[in-house]
């Protein structure tokens, strides 16, 4: 072997062994991006077995390596490709603007290589299963860390059809909640009734206090 084939092969084989590491390498997870001003998109008045399959999903994508995902392999995530403009049903055309928005500082004014870096950066983005009818959770693999972007308990980003071929609407948190939420007039509003319920159970108490010493007195042996 001339030195030149040599030194190929040696190339060859320390990117193939370099290739294995990282391939093995098991996922980390990133909140940084996640949106938590949408409404499509929420995490917030679901029931207690939800939250305990949302934090089996983050163990599942901890344990899983990047190529679980791309490959579209592992078995409880279930992964998809974002196709942004390959589905008529999905409700969005990208991820939130804060992503591009966290590499306008290394682009300055460069509008054309902010946008290349940050289709490189959303370019691996996946949809994965929380559980089954529990919904989904969205975003990217960069740099061997999954970056949540959405969690998505109504199917909101691919709401899809119904029966009849329409296409479903997306769900408010609303609709969904499992856990209802209060604002303070409603709290108030439930304060007065509960004084109110109060009151009464407290005069229907005296009420029949009364009516049970007038029936002691009607029915007492005369003296």
């Amino acid at each position: 072997m001339t030195k030149k084939k040599f030194e190929s092969s040696r190339l060859k084989n320390l990117a193939e062994e370099s290739y294995r590491i990282i391939s093995n390498e098991k996922l980390k997870i990133s909140f940084k991006f996640v949106e938590w001003e949408s409404e499509k998109f929420f995490l917030h008045g679901l029931s207690q077995k939800y939250y305990e399959l949302l934090f089996g999903a983050f163990n599942d994508i901890q344990n899983a390596t990047a190529d679980d995902i791309k490959q579209q392999t592992h078995p409880r995530l279930t992964p998809k490709f974002i196709n942004w403009k390959g589905d008529s049903t999905i409700t969005q055309t990208s991820f939130p603007d804060k992503i591009k928005d966290s590499l306008r500082p290394q682009c300055g004014n460069d509008e054309n290589e902010l946008q290349k870096q940050y289709e490189e950066m959303t370019r691996d983005s996946f949809e994965l299963r929380v559980a089954k009818s529990y919904g989904r959770i969205h975003g990217f693999i960069f740099d061997n860390t999954f970056y949540i972007v959405w969690f998505d308990p109504a199917h909101n980003l691919f709401p899809g059809r119904d029966d009849k071929g329409r296409d479903r609407k997306t769900k408010l948190p609303s609709e969904v909640a499992e856990v209802k939420s209060f604002s303070p007039e409603e709290i108030n509003r439930i304060k007065d009734l509960n004084i109110a319920l109060y009151q009464e159970n407290q005069r229907l108490i005296q009420e029949n206090a009364d009516l049970m010493q007038l029936l002691e007195k009607e029915t007492a042996p005369d003296a």
